[in-house]
């Protein structure tokens, strides 16, 4: 199990969880609280993780499933709606709180939000031609 490259990311996801919530309760950083739910969020996503690992490894029809789901296409083309439709959702929630914060005179909330869509937007771009160059 230990050569499971799974195995090995939840590992690092709880050490990081674990490291960002110290670095919280500490009291190094000034305000926690934004540490805090980023080191709970990655620390639960680890141990979710891990313990997926370990059904894996104590049940093989389990894995097998699991095996066969990841190579279907059926399932990469749902991935891929999926990933496509957050995408565009985000952008449009960024949109409409990047104007109403401007309008209500919040301008930095607006600037990060208006920063948030250039750069997804740039990086689909980017993203975009070199893939398209591969393919």
């Amino acid at each position: 199990m230990k050569n499971n490259r799974l195995f090995k990311i939840s590992v690092a996801e709880i050490v990081i969880g674990v490291i960002i919530e110290l670095l919280a309760f500490s009291g190094i950083v000034e305000d926690g609280s934004v540490l805090t739910g980023i080191g709970s969020g990655i620390l639960a996503v680890g141990v979710v993780q891990l313990l997926r690992v370990f059904r894996m490894e104590s049940n093989p029809e389990y894995k097998k499933r699991m095996e066969t789901a990841s190579k279907d296409e059926r399932y990469a083309f749902i991935s891929m709606k999926a990933k496509e439709a957050a995408f565009g959702i985000y952008l449009i929630i960024a949109a409409v709180l990047c104007v109403a914060w401007m309008l209500l005179g919040y301008s930095e909330q607006g600037m990060l939000a208006a920063m948030s869509i250039c750069i997804l937007v740039l990086l689909y771009a980017v993203l975009f031609r070199i893939l398209a160059r591969k393919y």
